[in-house]
């Protein structure tokens, strides 16, 4: 499908451009031709009505008949040897000739000719336009010439900036095309669960609730891993719309971040993990306050799950240059270096098995990428395989 996108933008593009090259060219040819037709014409008539009185220029011929067709006068200052009888034939050929104007091949000379009427004599003016017309002809050569070369280099142009603009659709497209199957497989899982745990509850109709809990107790699970997984890709389908901005304030980040760890107290103690804090006081940005308190809490979520046992998570928040600068490090396996640039990809898991396990789709950390976005902020993660890993945000202060 890109391809015959690509195909079909560089033929309409080349198409532009070939007949716009045709109408500036074909302008030019038509304002030189109509130039050159002006000053010959001139010439003509400069010579018609002066040839007795002054010498014709250089190449010329004014010849003066009798009402008979034959020479009289003839004013001639050629460079090249031409006799009398062979000029008469070319004279009575234009002679008979029912046009007044017209052009004559002289041996290997161009000559535009006009013949006009006085009385009982006629007057023929031959111009010698042999530079003038191989002017015209180097003229087409370069014409051409130039827009050969002009429209290769601009076909190599229009190819690789066809290219630079199909890649991000097409990345988009590949993303999207990925994200529906992902999701699909995802959801998949969960339906099977609950299909087979449904057939079980059918397969014995007479028993009680409490001895089929277990079934049930599978089923609410999954519909409830089901629901979470429908809310996060809203939640990424949202921020993925571009007309539906987030709505912006003036926001406290200090308060934000301290207000969300409070509800990470509970499971910190529970899983013996030691949080060390160094919040700065006052740190204002423009920004949206539920996406905010999302965004800390996927990372917050991310370092508690990824802890080990008895480690440490560091939360740091502080003034870099005018941006805000927060840091969440925690001790555990790390992640290794060739995923930390594919963390952030939807449905991406450093550690399929174990993201499972915790409950995770591979989501939280492609929503805190898109919240950041919109806050014209940065994000990216550093980690010490079997250390630590560290995840830092930079937003901008409000002015």
């Amino acid at each position: 499908m890109f391809k015959k996108l690509k195909t079909r933008f560089i033929l309409i593009n080349m198409s532009l451009l070939t007949v716009v090259f045709i109408g500036i060219f074909g302008s030019l040819y038509f304002m030189t031709n109509h130039s050159i037709n002006r000053e010959t014409n001139m010439t003509i008539d400069f010579l018609m009505n002066n040839a007795p009185k002054q010498k014709p220029n250089s190449g010329n011929i004014v010849v003066e008949l009798d009402s008979y067709g034959n020479i009289t006068n003839c004013f001639v200052h050629l460079n090249y040897d031409l006799t009398t009888v062979k000029l008469q034939n070319y004279i009575n050929n234009i002679y008979k000739n029912n046009k007044d104007k017209g052009k004559i091949k002289i041996d290997d000379y161009t000559y535009k000719y006009e013949k006009r009427s006085f009385g009982n004599y006629s007057k023929i003016v031959l111009l010698n336009i042999s530079s003038e017309e191989n002017l015209k002809i180097r003229l087409i050569q370069i014409f051409i010439l130039v827009g050969f070369i002009s429209l290769i280099f601009l076909l190599i142009i229009s190819i690789y900036l066809t290219n630079k603009s199909i890649e991000p659709i097409k990345e988009t497209f590949d993303r999207q095309k990925q994200f529906i199957a992902d999701a699909s497989h995802e959801l998949k899982t969960p339906l099977t669960i609950i299909k087979t745990n449904t057939s079980l509850l059918m397969s014995n109709p007479e028993d009680t609730i409490k001895n089929q809990s277990k079934w049930i107790k599978y089923i609410e699970s999954q519909s409830d891993r089901m629901s979470e997984l429908v809310n996060e890709m809203l939640s990424l389908a949202k921020l993925d719309v571009e007309e539906n901005k987030l709505m912006f304030s003036t926001l406290n980040l200090s308060n934000i971040i301290e207000s969300t760890l409070l509800s990470f107290d509970a499971v910190i103690f529970e899983s013996e993990i030691t949080l060390d804090t160094n919040i700065s006081k006052n740190m204002v940005i423009n920004g949206n306050n539920d996406s905010l308190k999302k965004l800390f809490s996927i990372l917050m979520d991310n370092a508690v799950k990824y802890t080990n046992k008895g480690g440490s998570i560091y939360v740091s928040l502080f003034v870099d240059k005018s941006k805000a600068k927060l840091i969440i490090k925690n001790t555990g396996e790390g992640i290794p270096k060739d995923k930390l640039n594919k963390i952030f990809e939807r449905f991406y898991r450093a550690d399929d098995s174990r993201d499972r396990e915790t409950g995770g789709y591979g989501l939280g950390l492609s929503i805190a990428k898109s919240i950041v976005t919109q806050h014209k902020g940065n994000i990216y993660a550093s980690s010490n395989l079997n250390k630590d890993a560290t995840f830092t945000v930079e937003l901008p202060l409000a002015l």
